[in-house]
């Protein structure tokens, strides 16, 4: 007689079970969860090809001085949101011609970053452009 054959099977046990329990496991906030880690080394890795990147397209003069603050996942799958900083005392036009340079170079930006990164899909590029690097607001 087999091992499965003379063992009896069992009934669900219900003395666990918690209402409250239940829907904090399987109900949760989506804005609560971080990222997982291979989005946090995409997003390090990223920062590190568009800083490259800019530092060589400084002969622009309407990205003169700026510098990536931080790359963060975008809404949606595969985009990057790219944050730039501007110099103090930078006006509104020269944040218009910032951010028109950097769409401008948004394919060129995106085929640095696939050179730095190995992955199958390259995500897509938003940028925005911050006035005081510690706000991260603007």
């Amino acid at each position: 007689m087999s091992f499965q054959n003379r063992r009896r099977p069992r009934p669900p046990r219900t003395d666990g079970v918690r209402p409250e329990a239940d829907e904090a496991r399987f109900f949760f906030d989506l804005e609560s969860v971080r990222p997982d880690h291979r989005v946090r080394s995409l997003c390090r890795q990223a920062l590190e090809a568009v800083s490259l990147a800019l530092a060589d397209a400084s002969r622009d003069e309407r990205l003169e001085r700026s510098w990536v603050v931080s790359v963060d996942p975008a809404p949606g799958q595969g985009r990057l949101l790219v944050s730039i900083a501007l110099p103090d005392g930078a006006s509104g036009t020269a944040v218009e011609g910032a951010l028109q340079a950097l769409v401008e170079k948004r394919p060129w930006l995106r085929s640095e970053l696939a050179r730095a990164i190995h992955r199958k899909r390259v995500p897509d590029l938003a940028f925005r452009v911050v006035m005081d690097p510690e706000a991260g607001d603007e």
